[in-house]
This record gives structure tokens, C-alpha cells and sequence, in this order.
């Protein structure tokens, strides 16, 4: 397994399809050759798209960050298989974006999950960055969650396009 594969394929899927007009992404089809063509292997092609099948199927009911109000916050306590393989600096920045209010608390869990999804040993803060952005990106209305996470990410840099 190449480190990080799925996550430079999710990438390149974020950068070409996901900023486009809807109307502009083309059938899967033509999206799985151009990721052939690109250089992708079918092996991280593949995982990349079940792991963005695997987050469009867990969006039922997400609240966005505007529904953060009427949430109850609680501390966050991760098991140790998440100790393992998400770095401290990553639980630092989840602790960050909650306090910062960008993500619901089950947003904050499918970015978890989402995370210890990715074909890492251990994910870290650049990483993690990219996944919040995905899944943020594939939910719609969240432009007050991303306007936070924005600002969070003009302090601490990292990977702000929508």
C-alpha cells in the first residue's frame, strides 16, 4: 500500500470535479479514465472512490455548523485504536475546530472516520486538514462552517479552495 495514495487521488477529485458546476463533472465513467490517465492506479482509484461513496452515504442528516447553537457540546474522548493513528497534533486541530465551532459533533465524527479511513499508518495535521475539506465540500449549505474553517486555516495555513 502507497502512503497517502488515496488521499492524492482524493485530491485531484476535490480539485477537478468538486469545484466544477455540477453540470461540468463528467459521468463516472470518463472520470474513472481520466484518473487512469493521470496515473492513478485502479487500486487507489478504486479506494478513493468507495471511501467517497462510504461519505456521501454517511450525510444523513448532518447538521452544518449554523445548527451548532442548539448542539450540545460534550468532550470529545478518543479509543485507542483513534490514539494510534491520529497523531496529538490532530486531536489538537479537532479540538481547535470545535472550539471554533466549524464542525457539528457528527461532522467531527465522519471526519474521524473519514480519516482513519485513508490508507495511512497515521494520519496527520496536513491530512486531516484535506478530509475536514472534503467533507465539508460534499455537504451542501456549509458556507458559514466553511467561512470558520477559513479563518482557522488563514492562522494556522493549509488548504482553503471552494
Amino acid at each position: 500500500m502507497t502512503t497517502g495514495s488515496v488521499l492524492k487521488v482524493l485530491i485531484y477529485v476535490y480539485d477537478h470535479y468538486m469545484l466544477a458546476d455540477p453540470a461540468e463533472v463528467p459521468a463516472r465513467r470518463h472520470m474513472l479514465a481520466d484518473l487512469r490517465r493521470r496515473g492513478f492506479s485502479m487500486s487507489e482509484v478504486a479506494q478513493a472512490m468507495e471511501w467517497l461513496s462510504a461519505l456521501v452515504g454517511d450525510q444523513r442528516s448532518v447538521p452544518g455548523a449554523a445548527d451548532l447553537e442548539s448542539e450540545r457540546r460534550g468532550l470529545r474522548i478518543f479509543a485507542d485504536g483513534e490514539l494510534s493513528r491520529l497523531s496529538a497534533d490532530c486531536r489538537a486541530f479537532l479540538t481547535l475546530l470545535d472550539r471554533r465551532d466549524v464542525l457539528t459533533t457528527q461532522q467531527r465524527e465522519l471526519v474521524i472516520d473519514r480519516a482513519l479511513a485513508l490508507d495511512v499508518e497515521e494520519v496527520d495535521v496536513e491530512e486531516l486538514k484535506w478530509v475536514v475539506l472534503l467533507v465539508l465540500s460534499a455537504q451542501p449549505g456549509q458556507e458559514l462552517a466553511f467561512a470558520r474553517f477559513e479563518s482557522v486555516m488563514s492562522a494556522t495555513g493549509g488548504p482553503v479552495r471552494h
